[in-house]
């Protein structure tokens, strides 16, 4: 058997766990046993995109810009990304109203409205569904003992991006295998004057916020 170092030992690894996390997801629970959700892991010079794309997200949604930042930290070390996507329309016929019309039919029928964070409007049980996965996957990453954290803005820049296709909603399971978890420290990106000051400038208006929202 051949000598593997440690750096080898524990790239494979992340990627190995890469895979479980994709399997819980895909087995995840769904309602009505409807299996729609679309998979992806990138790495690499990807991130540097989705890294880049976040920042210049700066005047409109500040907390992308903050995680793009965070994103170039993460990279020193190993780390994945893995998307996580579905449409919006319904399949389910549950007629539930939950999305604002009265049938599923009419919600399909919509015009699209696109965003920075989705396309819509989308089906509630598309979301939940969606979540169940994502949540699944971030489980099982914590269970093989990775550095975790679900990001809505990574997945949104992503979607944005086209680096996973054929989906309306998109969010990502972002995994370390740093000396440290290194997704406590973001706040090191923001001084308490600079948060202080973006959270006036942002919250008032109501029409964009930290995440951002449709352009007028």
């Amino acid at each position: 058997m051949a000598i593997l170092e440690m750096p080898d030992l524990i790239k494979s690894g992340l990627d190995r766990a890469v895979e479980l996390m994709a399997v819980a997801a895909h087995n995840s629970f769904r309602f009505n046993d409807r299996n729609t959700i679309r998979l992806r892991a990138i790495d690499g010079e990807d991130l540097e995109t989705i890294a880049e794309y976040c920042f210049s997200l700066g005047d409109m949604s500040p907390l992308a810009a903050r995680d793009g930042r965070h994103l170039v930290q993460l990279m020193k070390e190993p780390c994945t990304l893995m998307l996580i996507g579905d449409k919006r329309k319904s399949d389910f016929n549950y007629n539930c109203g939950a999305c604002g019309y009265r049938t599923c039919a009419e919600m399909n029928a919509a015009e699209e409205v696109e965003s920075l964070t989705a396309n819509g409007p989308s089906c509630q049980f598309k979301n939940i569904n969606l979540n169940i996965a994502v949540n699944a996957a971030a489980s099982m990453a914590h269970r093989l003992g990775l550095h975790c954290r679900v990001f809505s803005t990574l997945g949104f820049s992503a979607l944005a991006l086209e680096m996973i296709e054929d989906v309306d909603l998109c969010v990502s399971v972002s995994v370390s295998v740093a000396k440290k978890n290194p997704y406590f420290d973001r706040h090191e990106f923001w001084t308490k004057e600079h948060w202080d000051e973006t959270f006036d400038k942002e919250f008032p208006p109501f029409n964009r916020g930290f995440i951002g929202a449709v352009e007028d």
